[in-house]
């Protein structure tokens, strides 16, 4: 006679557990040899959900267009209920036409973001090639996967790229190593409004002019919708011609080195 087992429905998978119980041990300094021990599987502490509660104010958004592929992030750099600058570029320029937009905690993002683009060139500089886009964001994929059961990081990416006989790209990575190809893209509380913008707005084959003005209304909406929106945006292109800076949206000028 077949007999039903009880089941335990976990709210979260061990992985996931795992790495929110580091960023714990982040946000609480303390970094004990058991922190990554679990012996009864509960919902992270208070601190931790703060802590993931304020990268989550972050808002990166990409898309791909005709022939060129784009990513926007905010620009402020956030501790706690204090905002210490309104200028930090948070798309890093991989190679001559590699973008890479992270969101997340300030250190693991500077720090990982940095990791990625030096491989990058090692890369090109021993075998004389670069890496593909669809190889840098696998490359990017494995390094995270890897840290997942060591001494994870807290980012989310987009990394959008050029190559000659595929044209542009853009990846979707998040902080547990989940890879996909898109077609457009967001992280962060502002990927509510952007993303419905894109939803609404979007169509393969946007030139760069609609494509701004497509990033323009994401940006107007999260500003007027978002309780907490960042004030200012920086927006970076790579097409055949290179990955660099397009733009800036700023309504709130820093003056910290003035």
């Amino acid at each position: 006679m077949y007999k039903k087992h009880e089941t335990l429905i976990m709210p979260f998978t061990i992985v996931e557990i795992q790495i929110r119980n580091e960023l714990f041990c982040k946000a609480t300094h303390k970094r004990q040899s058991n922190a990554r021990l679990f012996p009864s599987l509960r919902r992270t502490h208070p601190v931790a959900e703060a802590d993931l509660l304020k990268v989550s104010m972050e808002c990166v958004f990409g898309l791909v267009g005709n022939g060129f592929a784009l990513v926007v992030a905010d620009t402020s750099a956030v501790h706690s209920i204090l905002v210490h600058k309104s200028n930090e570029d948070k798309i890093m320029v991989l190679d001559s036409h590699k973008l890479i937009g992270a969101s997340g905690e300030s250190g693991d993002r500077v720090q990982f973001t940095e990791y990625i683009q030096k491989n990058v060139h090692l890369y090109q500089f021993r075998n004389g090639i670069p890496l593909t886009t669809a190889a840098a964001a696998n490359f990017t994929r494995g390094e995270l996967a890897t840290a997942l059961r060591k001494s994870p990081y807290f980012v989310n990416l987009l990394l959008a790229g050029y190559d000659k006989e595929i044209g542009p790209s853009l990846y979707y990575i998040d902080y547990i190593a989940t890879l996909h190809k898109i077609e457009k893209g967001a992280f962060g509380y502002g990927s509510y409004f952007s993303l419905a913008m894109m939803d609404r707005h979007y169509h393969p084959g946007m030139t760069v002019d609609e494509a701004i003005d497509l990033v323009d209304k994401c940006i107007m909406e999260i500003r007027s919708r978002l309780v907490v929106a960042p004030p200012n945006f920086v927006i970076k292109i790579v097409d055949k011609d290179g990955a660099r800076e397009y733009a800036w949206r700023e309504s709130v000028k820093d003056v910290s080195g003035a």
